[in-house]
């Protein structure tokens, strides 16, 4: 009996890892995660999955030296590529993932990119011990609460229609909650 012919009927989604950035300072790579589907949109449990790093230029490595290594999807139909790393090379390259079930396969290419370090707005950001008042929402909170006082207080003496005068003096200081320091 003459083999199934090969047809293309599984489709390879992205899941983590398409546009992502490789940091090379601190070695944090992005995760590399695929789900496989077949062509009524459902999960394919045990298919090989097959992903594979450039060969030149800016890319990525396994563990063992390769720049590819199968792995097989569960039962979401999901699979991820482990134990890499970028290979220190600057730059964008390409991930060619190829799944294979049966007689069906499929493929799609995600891209990354390997920087010198992650930074954020063009800024390095290093981690500080930072106070519950410095987050910009508590600001905003605590200006919103001292509008809702100031408000309160000048329709409470205000409100009665009486026509006695009250001085009412607010002074600023630091807001404190809880037990001080």
């Amino acid at each position: 009996m003459a083999p199934l012919p090969t047809v293309k009927g599984l489709r390879v989604i992205p899941l983590a890892g398409d546009g992502e950035m490789n940091d090379l300072e601190r070695r944090v790579m992005a995760p590399l995660v695929v789900q496989v589907v077949d062509q009524n949109d459902r999960p394919v449990e045990g298919a090989d999955v097959v992903f594979r790093f450039p060969l030149n230029g800016p890319g990525a490595l396994f563990a063992d030296q390769k720049n590819s290594k199968t792995a097989r999807t569960n039962g979401q139909g999901q699979a991820a590529a482990t134990g890499w790393a970028a290979n220190g090379e600057l730059g964008k390259f390409q991930v060619h993932i190829t799944a294979a079930y049966g007689n069906q396969i499929g493929e799609t290419t995600i891209s990354m990119t390997n920087v010198e370090r992650i930074a954020k707005d063009g800024k390095t950001y290093k981690t500080t011990h930072r106070h519950w008042y410095s987050s910009k929402w508590a600001k905003i909170g605590l200006i919103a609460v001292a509008a809702g006082a100031v408000a309160g207080i000048v329709l409470a003496t205000t409100g009665g229609g009486g026509t006695t005068t009250r001085t009412i003096t607010i002074s600023p200081g630091s807001p404190t909650v809880g037990a001080p320091h």
